[in-house]
């Protein structure tokens, strides 16, 4: 798996507070940067998520090292969850050919949370949408 993205996700009233990295194997690569639509069987990316924390200890070098910008940094706290996308066109033929994973402290999510997976992700195909191809989220499920 390489390194797709890495972004900061916040909202809910400030409740969410997230930096999360985006991974994908080597036909998911092959597929983003060549712009491939529908993404080829095989294709893998997994979603790497943390809850976001302020750090102390980078905040007080920063102020040292530039006193007058009121820099502030953030750094991947606790682990949030694991999400994995595997396309497979005939196995997963009902969610547009993908199949959908989640772990939360080490243990896989239940079946009811799989249902809400494509439905979140089935409106991204709009090809309006899609951000740089290297660049998942919101991910196209073709």
């Amino acid at each position: 798996m390489r390194l797709i993205s890495v972004n900061h996700l916040s909202g809910a009233g400030g409740k969410l507070k997230q930096v999360r990295a985006q991974l994908g194997n080597d036909i998911a690569i092959k597929a983003f940067r060549e712009g491939t639509l529908p993404f080829p069987d095989g294709a893998i990316i997994a979603a790497l998520h943390w809850n976001e924390s302020l750090s102390d200890e980078n905040n007080k070098v920063l102020a040292v090292g530039f006193p007058c910008a009121d820099l502030q940094s953030s750094v991947a706290g606790s682990a949030e969850n694991v999400q994995f996308m595997v396309k497979d066109s005939k196995k997963y033929a009902a969610t547009g050919g993908w199949g959908f994973a989640d772990f939360k402290n080490d243990k896989p999510g239940n079946e009811a949370l799989h249902q809400t997976c494509f439905p979140c992700h089935e409106p991204a195909k709009s090809p309006r949408l899609r951000l740089h191809p290297l660049r998942p989220y919101p991910l196209t499920v073709s």
